[in-house]
């Protein structure tokens, strides 16, 4: 039974170590963000 759990320990942690670099990949890409509000400037553009 513990060969077991060391194997599956070893399977968390190496999904944790994937998903961990992953994050650290998406944090440095940039790019757009679908969640993100952009202010419009068009309403500053109108008023000219």
């Amino acid at each position: 039974m513990s060969d077991f759990t060391d194997k599956l320990k070893e399977k968390a942690e190496a999904v944790s170590a994937a998903i961990d670099n992953e994050l650290t990949v998406l944090e440095g890409a940039g790019g757009d963000d679908p969640l993100a509000h952009e202010d419009s400037d068009d309403d500053a553009d109108s008023d000219a």
